[in-house]
């Protein structure tokens, strides 16, 4: 730099231009995905439905077509392939929104005492230690006779 020569354009000197074109390609794709953080709900769901249209590759100009010709000659009927890409696709959404969320797992019988899994392990440690010294304690509770 002191010399006066730029250091971003010497750098790429080892490369073809087909190769310097697609690590910019690249490297601004990644810029473009970088996530910006949380400002409200409404720009998350309008991120989330960025990327799910860049996943399923819409075919824009076969839909301008089809959205530029009169209603009246052209009953819009979609490709199956496509009806089939996006039923996948939603499945999967599903099946991985399912997969965040544990189902709670409640012994049949079992009185429960806890809020989330956590609080059960605390219960239950407690209970080791301590249940031997209260146990005529909670009897007297369910049978209404404590004081």
């Amino acid at each position: 730099e002191y010399a006066g020569d730029d250091y971003e354009r010497s750098r790429f000197w080892d490369y073809s231009v087909e190769q310097v074109e697609q690590y910019e390609e690249k490297r601004q794709r990644r810029e473009d995905n970088r996530e910006r953080g949380f400002t409200d709900y409404s720009q998350v769901n309008q991120r989330k439905y960025e990327r799910d249209v860049a996943k399923l590759k819409p075919d824009l100009a076969r839909y301008q077509r089809a959205k530029d010709e009169p209603p009246a000659e052209s009953q819009h009927r979609p490709d199956p392939r496509n009806v089939d890409t996006l039923a996948r696709s939603v499945e999967d959404q599903q099946r991985r929104r399912a997969a965040l969320h544990k189902p709670s797992i409640a012994k049949e019988g079992e009185q429960v005492s806890y809020i989330n899994q956590r609080n059960a392990r605390f219960n239950r440690k407690m209970n080791r230690a301590y249940d031997k010294h209260t146990k005529e304690i909670r009897d007297n509770f369910e049978r209404g006779t404590a004081l």
